[in-house]
């Protein structure tokens, strides 16, 4: 494994340890478990030079956060007698990939995502960088910030691989120690040249706008926000351009819309582990700024203990369907994997845990099945086979295109009658039926009851849980004997 060296000539150590993308994939032994990064900077190149020599291996392991482009293994029927390929969020590519057996999903979230690679067994890294600087360090690039440096450090790492990307990766901004790994810390070096891969951003529909309209009553001046990657943040981050103050965003993700909002001042501090499929623009924007915006280790914008240090935290997340106690299934169709948890259970529960925190899971009211008849995403309670996400004990407020419910640390009763009112109107009636007929709640519990009153709940800061490390408790003599 190679060791960092700062004295010696980092080009004679790139000279010396540059292999062919075919060298590669002989560097590879079967057992291996190799960490290859995310979207855009997972080198598919080399993956598909690994397919090739499928025949090799038995047991290769491959363990990434989503891809942006099709590999050849992941549509091979055959890759998984070969290869075993573990993600730890899905998008399109690992939907198709679920369809065809070639892909095995990680139960995890972005706040266990080193965990669940040593768990794994990674003990290889195949990730792309900038060309190195005039010093020998190369930036880890605006999707590498996230875990490269952390990762490349760790003893338990025995191979390195660095694709040197120097048209396809715009560098990240912040300090170099936090930001670049040195040349001298790769076993090998592989040049590999790419196109830069835009990910627009989806369009927000008639429900985000409505879901919005509910939740900017609850924004303060000075808040910080967490939005995500869609529509909904779309339609947030447009609607604080007409919101009075300032904010700043403390967030999994970093999107397009965030720029003008920077540039304006309407944003006075952006902080993100990650770009959430940016433009080419953002960018060149990122390398060059001189405001107040970082991309940050995924240790600290997607992990709860870092969530809980900040003040008036406001976090927005989405879900496919809920109880009427506030159980949330956010990462499935059922049993079918769809997305993955990603950072929303460091957010929902550090949110919980901040001063001044809120936190809103949003979602539609109805969805369409297969016959096209129109069904209800908010259930008496969960069906069978659905995957269960968040915890009732961590939802402060659901929201959907019909209100707000604000249940978090009310009794069953109140969080039942609570969440029948944001669901529509056509199934009110069912679910209240349905609900009486548990131990959940009677009759009594509704007298006064107006499922259809269209009041919703006055916008309030919940009271917030002291961290148990806040308390400083005395030691018993008996204890420390």
């Amino acid at each position: 494994m190679a060791k960092r060296n700062l004295s010696g000539d980092w080009k004679q150590h790139y000279k010396d340890h540059l292999i062919t993308l075919e060298e590669a994939v002989d560097k590879l032994q079967d057992g291996d478990c190799v960490f290859l990064g995310q979207a855009t900077m997972v080198p598919l190149a080399f993956l598909d030079a690994i397919h090739d020599k499928k025949e090799k291996f038995k047991n290769l392991g491959f363990w990434y956060n989503v891809m942006s482009g099709p590999a050849n293994m992941v549509f091979d029927p055959d890759a998984k007698d070969h290869f075993k390929l573990r993600s730890i969020y899905q998008l399109p590519i690992e939907r198709m990939a679920i369809d065809e057996g070639s892909i095995q999903v990680l139960g995890s979230g972005y706040d266990q995502y080193e965990y669940s690679m040593w768990e794994n067994g990674v003990n290889t890294s195949a990730l792309t960088y900038c060309p190195p600087d005039e010093n020998g360090w190369c930036n880890c690039g605006c999707y590498g910030v996230c875990t490269n440096n952390t990762i490349s450090r760790d003893p338990r790492m025995v191979k390195k691989f660095a694709f040197i990307d120097k048209t396809g990766v715009y560098p990240a901004p912040g300090p170099e120690a936090e930001i670049s790994v040195h040349i001298t810390d790769f076993d090998y070096i592989i040049e590999l040249d790419t196109e830069m891969l835009e990910i627009p951003s989806p369009l927000p529909t008639p429900v985000d706008e409505k879901i919005g309209s509910y939740i900017i009553p609850y924004l303060r001046n000075g808040d910080k926000i967490q939005i995500g990657y869609g529509g909904l943040g779309e339609i947030i981050i447009k609607s604080l351009n007409d919101f009075s103050g300032t904010f700043e965003i403390f967030s999994e993700v970093l999107c397009d819309n965030m720029v003008p909002m920077v540039e304006s001042g309407k944003v006075t501090a952006l902080y993100a582990s990650s770009p959430g499929g940016c433009s080419e623009s953002t960018f060149k924007w990122l390398a060059s700024t001189d405001k107040d915006v970082r991309l940050y280790p995924r240790t600290l914008c997607i992990d709860p203990l870092g969530i809980m240090e900040q003040e008036n935290m406001v976090a927005i997340n989405s879900t496919f369907m809920c109880d009427l106690l506030g159980q949330c299934c956010s990462e499935a169709q059922g049993l079918r994997p769809y997305t993955g948890m990603g950072g929303s259970m460091a957010y929902i529960y550090g949110a919980q845990r901040c001063k001044g925190g809120r936190s809103f899971i949003c979602l539609r009211s109805t969805y369409r099945d297969a016959n096209g008849e129109r069904q209800s995403n908010v259930q008496p309670w969960l069906p069978e086979g659905c995957i269960v996400s968040m915890l009732k004990n961590y939802v402060m407020f659901l929201v959907s295109e019909w209100g707000v419910a604000d249940i978090y640390l009310k009794t069953y009763p109140e969080r039942i009658k609570a969440i029948i009112k944001i669901a529509h109107p056509d199934f009110r009636e069912w679910l209240k039926e349905k609900i009486l007929t548990t131990p959940l709640i009677d009759e009594k519990d509704l007298e006064g009851y107006d499922m259809f009153d269209e009041k919703q709940p006055e916008p309030r800061q919940p009271a917030t849980c002291v961290p148990f490390r806040q308390y400083e408790f005395p030691i018993r003599d008996d204890m420390e004997k």
